[in-house]
């Protein structure tokens, strides 16, 4: 993280601000700062919000998010994550319309753009428009940003836009029961049950995900299918899951499930 300092006192620089300005602005002393921009001190993320805050809405200021996903990522996804978030900072979504995106390299990305107000914009402008790739790229983003609002707007999308969804669940089917991604299209698409009960149990573990609400969202309905091969186990678990859930939507999806109604129709 050292290596952001340079990168924070760029994204100063270019809107203008001198040190002692950023120290007043941000409420962290000058001697501070002067430390974390020449990599003496570490960034935490509290000054990297505080420098996010502090530069507005200057255009500069997503060089700091560009340099966070390189620090973030590491040696893991930098290259794609890296990319994906310069593309979405400048309104450029061919990255996103290419090829569906990992949920690990979206729970970067998601936690790198929540404070970016543009870059939240255009994810939801691209979730409703676009070709199929790029509106559930954008959802699986915007499901791992941890706003129930936006958890909310995710899965109205997803229950509207059938496409984006068969996408969506073959995602999360595939990721979560270690399947091949034809097989679990088939799962995910056909409305199969659940009939293993080690299926049900991987399922059981995702609807509490607190990562990713799109997730949880389409755990309810592989559960709502297997209500009537297993309704115990299925019913404790949408319960438990009913007392922790945060978005309205989801409180919606699971209170249909428990009624033995298709989520998908209300």
């Amino acid at each position: 993280m050292s290596e952001l300092g340079p990168t924070l006192r760029e994204a100063r620089e270019r809107a203008g601000l001198s040190l002692s300005g950023m120290a007043r602005r941000t409420g962290y002393s000058r001697s501070y700062l002067g430390n974390v921009e020449t990599g003496v001190r570490q960034p935490t993320p509290a000054v990297i919000r505080a420098y996010e805050r502090a530069l507005g809405e200057d255009v500069y200021r997503r060089t700091v998010l560009v340099g966070m996903a390189s620090a973030v990522v590491g040696a893991a996804v930098p290259d794609v994550a890296v990319d994906v978030v310069r593309g979405i900072a400048s309104e450029r979504s061919r990255l996103l319309s290419t090829v569906q995106t990992s949920h690990e390299v979206d729970k970067v990305i998601g936690s790198l753009v929540a404070r970016d107000s543009p870059s939240v914009g255009s994810l939801l402008k691209w979730m409703r428009s676009g070709p199929p790739v790029l509106r559930v790229n954008a959802a699986g983003i915007l499901a791992k940003v941890g706003a129930p609002a936006m958890d909310n707007d995710v899965v109205r999308a997803l229950k509207a836009d059938h496409e984006a969804r068969d996408l969506y669940l073959t995602a999360v089917v595939s990721r979560v029961l270690g399947v091949p991604w034809d097989y679990a299209g088939h799962l995910a698409v056909n409305g199969q049950p659940l009939s293993d009960p080690r299926d049900i149990e991987s399922f059981a573990a995702e609807v509490r995900n607190p990562y990713d609400s799109g997730a949880r969202w389409c755990s309810v309905l592989m559960l709502a299918r297997t209500g009537s091969e297993d309704p115990t186990t299925v019913c404790a678990v949408l319960t438990g899951a009913l007392k922790q859930e945060t978005s309205r939507e989801n409180l919606r999806a699971i209170g249909c499930a428990l009624a033995g109604v298709d989520p998908l129709t209300v």
